[in-house]
């Protein structure tokens, strides 16, 4: 079993390195190990903002990074504490000890060394098999055939391993206590095999407005949907022309996690049903598209009494001006009504405010004059009156 060879060749390498360093160095290093292994994450927190400056931009990999490089820091400074001390202590036994004494001592302090680096090596291996069952969470969902890159098949047999040995509970403890990753990972793992929930991703209320910014844009071209819906390794995917930019873009990472509040639970149950336990109790959030034919129902109903010529009026006014409206009522109480047909003016902003169950207050601007409009929303359909018209728009939700 692979693991089995990584735990091998870390014990024995662990252990000649023991042997010809001796205890005295290696013990202050199993000390660093065990500080460095506390101090990690709160280390890893200040990295975070360090690393970029030399060029990582990806906030996927530095998150992984930024502890190891916290780590591996304080690591460094018991080491070079040990290898100071132990020049001393040689040259004590080198010239103030018997050569019987300096002897002695060389010969206790190499065999000594031998256990004391196999100590240090069970600590390394608990290390390394933490670090790769925690990406095994993600890479056990993305992995998709025999195709995936040569790393994610290996994360994957290990975790196999771990499992069938039973290694995966010694390291549970030990794994991030983070939910924000272990969501991410599940969130990430729906949206690249399910390329269809990027319809309901982008009426999820925090993110209405995501997919009209320029960095996001390039995701919609037909031919990377294409290659999307047919299938793609997670490699390829990450390593995609129009995705890589996103990945690195931190701002753009940072800003997605501010609209979410750092939390992704919601969003993960969001794309798993269709709802939101954060935000369906405001009825009025999302898109909504002109449904000209219920909107006709609906002025038919209100005035039974209609002539056909008022109905032809109707009937032009409803399919013209206000064909392809669109209504987007955001989390921060935004309104943005578009009238695609009244060109360069056709869109208009406002604010909303709720008024009651299901009822809601829109104030826009049209033409320097606020309009205050009473909106009802009826399940799918959000309904109210525009210069007399009884305008009604269908959620897009999906």
């Amino acid at each position: 079993m692979i693991l089995w060879l990584i735990a091998l060749a870390t014990l024995v390498c662990v252990g000649i390195v023991g042997f010809y360093q001796g205890a005295f160095r290696v013990a202050f290093s199993f000390i660093g190990l065990l500080l460095a292994a506390l101090l990690a994450g709160p280390l890893g927190s200040v990295f975070k903002s360090i690393i970029p400056i030399f060029g990582l931009k990806n906030p996927v990999v530095i998150a992984f990074v930024a502890p190891f490089v916290g780590f591996l820091l304080v690591l460094i400074i018991f080491k070079c504490a040990a290898a100071v001390l132990q020049k001393k202590v040689e040259a004590w036994y080198k010239y103030k000890a018997s050569d019987t004494q300096r002897m002695l001592w060389e010969r206790m302090n190499a065999r000594v060394g031998i256990p004391m680096g196999l100590a240090n090596g069970v600590i390394y291996f608990f290390g390394i098999s933490t670090l790769l069952y925690s990406l095994g969470y993600l890479t056990a969902q993305v992995g998709t055939s025999d195709q995936d890159s040569w790393t994610v098949r290996l994360v994957n047999r290990i975790n196999e391993d771990m499992k069938t040995t039973g290694m995966h509970q010694a390291v549970a403890p030990f794994m991030p206590k983070s939910e924000l990753y272990y969501d991410g990972a599940d969130v990430v793992a729906d949206i690249f095999h399910t390329p269809l929930l990027q319809n309901r991703l982008a009426n999820y209320p925090p993110f209405l407005l995501v997919g009209e910014k320029e960095e996001f844009k390039p995701l919609a071209d037909p031919k990377f949907q294409e290659e999307w819906a047919k299938g793609m390794t997670f490699g390829s995917f990450f390593n995609h022309e129009k995705v890589q930019p996103l990945l690195e873009n931190n701002n753009v990472v940072t800003n997605v996690l501010g609209m979410l509040g750092g939390d992704l639970k919601d969003l993960k149950i969001y794309l798993e049903t269709g709802k939101s336990p954060k935000y369906d109790d405001e009825k009025i959030l999302g898109h909504w598209a002109f449904n000209f034919q219920a909107s006709m129902n609906a002025a038919r109903r209100k005035n039974p009494n209609m002539g056909s010529a008022e109905i032809t009026r109707l009937k032009k006014i409803m399919g013209t001006y206000f064909r392809n409206a669109t209504l987007t009522a955001t989390v921060d109480n935004k309104a943005i009504l578009k009238l695609p047909a009244a060109g360069s003016k056709g869109a208009t902003k406002g604010s909303w405010k709720g008024s009651g169950e299901s009822k809601y207050e829109l104030s826009i601007n049209e033409g320097g004059k606020k309009l205050d409009i009473d909106v009802q929303v009826d399940g799918h359909n959000l309904i109210f009156t525009k210069e007399g018209y009884v305008l009604v728009f269908e959620n897009t939700r999906v």
